[in-house]
């Protein structure tokens, strides 16, 4: 199994990128886990935030190809692992 982590945002700062590397090193070493960022939208003063999220979420979906989705989403429900689980 190969993990793809895909996010909006690029050059975060030390402390995201410590935590990255800390979480990566839990994962079992044939457990390949991959960063990919993709580039935030410009959102100037008048910017068409609707248009630039719809980008970015095309960008994600691309990044991810055919590969099964999560999404850790704010406003989302969360799961547990037995609802997980009984979606898979």
């Amino acid at each position: 199994m190969k993990l793809q982590l895909v996010a909006v945002g690029t050059k975060m700062p030390d402390w995201v990128q410590t935590g990255f590397t800390e979480y990566l090193r839990r994962f079992p070493k044939d457990m390949p886990f991959e960063l990919i960022e993709i580039p935030a939208g410009k959102r100037g003063k008048n910017a068409d935030i609707k248009r630039i999220l719809d980008k970015e979420g095309e960008q994600m979906l691309a990044a991810a190809g055919k590969n099964r989705i999560v999404t850790l989403d704010i406003p989302g429900k969360p799961w547990d692992t037995p609802q997980l689980a009984a979606f898979g």
